[in-house]
């Protein structure tokens, strides 16, 4: 990236998210030019969801900087095709308060603010900020986190991908565990996808009127020891860097039936 080439931030926590805010400061710091287009209020968990029932209606919050009232995958989509600003050569979405590992991908609205950008055909990445088990949160792992982020991480992409990075649009999913954070060279790896266990918990209770609610979610209760994974990644102290392909099509199958009429 050079000072001209512009970066688009969003996220799936709102524009008023510590995770975008450290973004921008440190993109700012870096005289690298960017803009601003993020949900409104914090939509995690909503995955690609998209808003087709109801109009859509952009806040500007300063030059270049736009509030949404919808989904991340909204906010990257007007932001291109309304359009609301210039096509930017990279999209980051995040820093996400919390890991996007394995499977989450299919839930995660960053990730998801990600992969709209890829369909548009700009390259981006997914960046989260990985706690795990009893590490605490702190404002200052956000600080730390864009500063790895735009010093080390992209840099790295950039020269392992070379200039198809952005000649052929790529997607990418980043974890940056909070272990990795202390002040040492962090080992930078490229990974797979992992599988998480959430253990399919589910919390029973009843509302103030007596009538029963029930919460979906909890901590992850372990992952596959699966070498080259995210999961693993985490569990080393490393920040994982994983390719991501969205075609859903299971070859193997398909070729074998193919083969076999």
């Amino acid at each position: 990236m050079n000072m001209k080439d512009l970066i688009l931030l969003t996220n799936d926590d709102g524009i008023g998210a510590p995770g975008i805010a450290t973004l921008e400061n440190r993109l700012a710091a870096a005289s690298l030019s960017h803009a601003v287009s993020a949900p409104l209020h914090e939509r995690s968990g909503c995955g690609h969801s998209i808003t087709l029932h109801d109009p859509l209606r952009v806040r500007m919050l300063g030059e270049g900087r736009f509030a949404v009232n919808g989904t991340p995958a909204d906010a990257v989509t007007l932001y291109l095709d309304a359009p609301l600003g210039p096509r930017p050569k990279l999209i980051v979405s995040g820093i996400n308060l919390g890991g996007n590992l394995a499977r989450d991908l299919f839930y995660s609205g960053t990730f998801a603010a990600a992969a709209e950008g890829f369909f548009h055909g700009v390259t981006s990445i997914a960046v989260s900020l990985y706690f795990g088990g009893p590490s605490a949160y702190a404002p200052s792992h956000f600080d730390i986190a864009a500063d790895l982020f735009v010093r080390g991480i992209l840099p790295f992409i950039e020269g392992a991908l070379g200039d198809e990075m952005y000649r052929s649009p790529r997607l990418l999913n980043v974890n940056i565990p909070v272990t990795a954070l202390d002040g040492r060279t962090p080992d930078l790896r490229w990974t797979s996808l992992g599988s998480r266990d959430y253990g399919g918990q589910i919390v029973a209770g009843h509302d103030p009127r007596g009538r029963p609610y029930y919460w979906i979610g909890g901590d992850q209760q372990g992952f596959a020891d699966l070498p080259g994974s995210d999961c693993n990644a985490m569990r080393d102290g490393a920040v994982s860097i994983t390719p991501i392909s969205l075609s859903l099509t299971d070859e193997q199958t398909l070729n074998r039936l193919r083969k076999k009429t």
